[in-house]
């Protein structure tokens, strides 16, 4: 994962930001004295090596959280699912390479690694890692780079398929520049968080580039690993005489949603198939009255 390589968008800090920036502690720095500047000094190394440790931890592993997010490192989550399934024989395996090979057959998709990541929350006796599938796709033109996280559990013979397609930007050299030039305003809004492990500095430099293209081809993807998804689910299923007829709602039910400025909208499907009934309902109450 290249948190720096922004594709085809220049990345770069812009001169008004950092004219501003000039001006704003000049200013302060002659108010206070020549304070202001040491308090800049100190805040600003202290945010620069936290957030190196934050990007360098998202290259290396992105393998431990606390509590909440697991998957912070590898960005938004723009599509979450989840299949239950009943059958007495676990048929993980099965289920995996059935994906797998539909994906390296109809996306750039090569392969699934294992990633393990470990909840490290201290109110627990012991910290506990789950295993999980990744797979990654390439970049879009702009920067914008899509992990397909999967996972499988059992409860008795009760299956659990579940995956989640997120997006992920580069980081941003402006708006690390101005994480760091304005840290003595924002740092005690955020260490607090970042020390308990709820949150990270690394999200808060990271763009997905807002953009009509950009969010065309992120939509594309997303659409298209979910689509690979739940056909190579239908297909390990019904292999094994297991019917599918709730995953082909599901499948339905997820082309009714639409991506946009890095953001999520879920549609529903039935509940505009209902509106359209009530209409029609409505209409022909009309009609008899008259």
């Amino acid at each position: 994962m290249d948190l720096l390589d922004s594709k085809n968008v220049t990345n770069r800090i812009r001169k008004r930001t950092v004219a501003l920036a000039v001006f704003v502690h000049l200013y302060l720095t002659v108010f206070t004295l020549g304070i202001w500047l040491i308090l800049l000094t100190v805040f600003g190394l202290i945010t620069s090596t936290l957030l190196r440790n934050d990007i360098d931890e998202a290259k290396s592993s992105a393998n431990s959280f606390n509590k909440t997010h697991p998957f912070k490192y590898f960005g938004e989550i723009f599509g979450h699912f989840q299949h239950i399934y009943h059958h007495p024989i676990n048929i993980e395996t099965e289920v995996i390479a059935t994906v797998e090979e539909e994906l390296k057959t109809k996306t750039p998709i090569s392969s699934l690694e294992a990633l393990a990541i470990t909840d490290c929350d201290k109110d627990l006796n012991s910290s506990e890692g789950r295993n999980f599938l990744k797979g990654q796709s390439t970049s879009t033109l702009r920067g914008t780079t899509l992990t397909l996280i999967l996972n499988q559990s059992n409860y008795g013979a009760i299956r659990s398929f579940e995956w989640r397609v997120i997006a992920g930007g580069y980081v941003d050299k402006d708006a690390k520049f101005k994480l760091i030039a304005y840290s003595p305003f924002t740092f005690l809004f955020w260490i607090v968080a970042y020390v308990k492990r709820e949150s990270n500095l690394l999200n808060r430099v990271r763009t997905i580039y807002p953009s009509t293209y950009n969010d065309i081809d992120v939509s594309t993807q997303v659409r298209s690993i979910n689509e690979t998804v739940f056909d190579a689910m239908v297909v390990a299923l019904e292999k094994n005489g297991i019917d599918t007829s709730d995953l082909k709602a599901q499948k339905m039910q997820s082309m009714n949603i639409n991506i946009s400025g890095g953001k999520v909208n879920m549609g529903n499907v039935v509940q505009g198939a209902m509106n359209k009934i009530g209409g029609a309902v409505k209409g022909a109450v009309k009609g008899a009255n008259a």
